[in-house]
């Protein structure tokens, strides 16, 4: 029996508490310098004596070509076309939101737990933890689909999936990142995700609907499905009409 819409979006919020609650552990965790016996270990065998060889090269394909600078602009365009298409300000907001959400949470984590990289650098907005990269692409995908698609398919999230791993993978390749910090970003990442979707089955999200004649939802189901008339007169009504007019 397939699950209620319902019972799916309680499932979803179910699996970010979780994902969240794993998340804030880590982070303690981390600030108390608890996996850095970890993290060192793993460093060493992803990128030992730190050297630049051909695999870093060849990853950083990934690292430059899906960093948040370029996803970011990318998912701006998603949004700006989707709102072209269906005549609504709303898909801009709502990507706004969910990507702001996700970067604030990252921002603020990063200044709290103030790591440092495996280089023993510190970017601008704080510490090595958690990955933004990994983040980044992670909820800008996500959101793009969200934004495209009213029920996207499972199988488009596992490639969402996939694509932050190889990020986290390359970034520790590179010696970028620490091994929990990829996680904390996998985490994270999850957590907004699965609220986010979750909202939209418990149809919490607005309608993102055009002021055209084609209205359309982009985000949230509590609609009708569509392009059905929402007023549309039952067939039974109809012939209950007829046979009471002869």
């Amino acid at each position: 029996m397939t699950p209620s819409r319902p019972d799916r979006s309680r499932g979803l919020f179910v699996l970010a508490a979780v994902a969240a609650a794993a998340f804030v552990v880590l982070a303690f965790l981390v600030a108390a310098h608890a996996t850095q016996d970890l993290d060192v270990a793993i460093r060493n065998r992803f990128r030992p004596h730190d050297v630049w060889g051909t695999t870093q090269m060849r990853v950083d394909v990934i690292v430059e070509g899906l960093k948040p600078s370029k996803m970011v602009p990318l998912l701006a365009l998603v949004a700006v076309v989707v709102c072209v298409r269906h005549r609504s300000w709303r898909p801009a907001v709502y990507a706004a939101l969910l990507a702001g959400v996700a970067g604030t949470l990252t921002i603020v984590t990063k200044v709290i737990v103030g790591r440092p990289d495996p280089h023993q650098d510190m970017t601008a907005v704080g510490g090595s933890f958690p990955s933004g990269h990994t983040v980044t692409v992670l909820v800008c995908l996500g959101c793009a689909i969200l934004l495209l698609q009213e029920r996207p398919r499972w199988w488009e999230w596992v490639v969402v999936g996939l694509v932050g791993v190889a990020m986290g993978l390359s970034l520790l390749l590179q010696a970028a990142h620490w091994f929990t910090d990829v996680v904390g970003a996998l985490l994270l990442g999850l957590a907004v995700l699965a609220a986010a979707v979750g909202l939209r089955l418990r149809g919490t999200d607005r309608p993102l609907r055009g002021s055209g004649s084609r209205p359309q939802a982009l985000v949230g189901t509590s609609g009708s499905t569509t392009g059905e008339a929402p007023n549309s007169v039952p067939e039974s009504r109809r012939n209950w009409r007829r046979s009471s007019s002869s």
